[in-house]
């Protein structure tokens, strides 16, 4: 799964990021432009760097401690796939301590931002108790949100765990996305 999300990220870094009209043919430029970009504090740049130094990608030797602090200072810029990114690696402990609470904080960032990836892996972790409290009605709510964008399986997900719940329970659902969707929701208190 790893894989297919690295290769997603880099795609999405590649086709939406304001630094493809550099010529990658001249990595010394690219490298220093994001260098000075990310220094300045542009998360965009942070977050394309941190992908560099993670992967040793453009003549970079791989650096994960320093991809690790891009990422975070990316993520609290708000680019949203540093934030998806974060949360896939403190759920899993891959290149950070594993820390559940931490990934649904940074998965809630990516959420809120219409991310259909970060809002179905936030109602597993809601699904499961994982890192949060188990809340079947809160789980209902991200996995109808991720379902609006047509992710895949969620359906499933959503129709398994809507049967286990009560009436009252799936409105409350109902009244917890509507809330997502109408509220500044504080991702640093779920």
């Amino acid at each position: 799964m790893m894989n297919i999300i690295r290769k997603l990220l880099l795609c999405l870094l590649l086709l939406f990021s304001p630094f493809t009209a550099v010529s990658l043919a001249d990595n010394d430029l690219y490298i220093k432009q994001l260098l000075q970009l990310a220094e300045q504090g542009d998360g965009e740049a942070q977050f394309a760097l941190a992908l560099l130094y993670e992967y040793g990608e453009q003549g970079l030797v791989r650096y994960p401690e320093k991809a690790l602090s891009l990422f975070l200072q990316a993520g609290k810029s708000g680019i949203p796939a540093a934030c998806l990114y974060l949360g896939i690696k403190f759920e899993n402990g891959s290149g950070a301590l594993r820390n559940p609470g931490a990934a649904a904080q940074w998965y809630c960032c990516a959420a809120r931002q219409g991310w259909a990836m970060a809002q179905f892996l936030l109602a597993e972790l809601y699904h499961q108790g994982k890192g949060v409290a188990a809340d079947h009605p809160r789980a209902l709510a991200w996995y109808g949100l991720a379902a609006e964008q047509g992710y895949p399986g969620v359906q499933e997900a959503m129709q398994q765990l809507a049967e286990k719940m009560n009436a009252a329970d799936r409105e409350k659902a109902t009244a917890i996305s509507s809330a997502i969707q109408e509220s500044s929701l504080d991702c640093r208190v779920l």
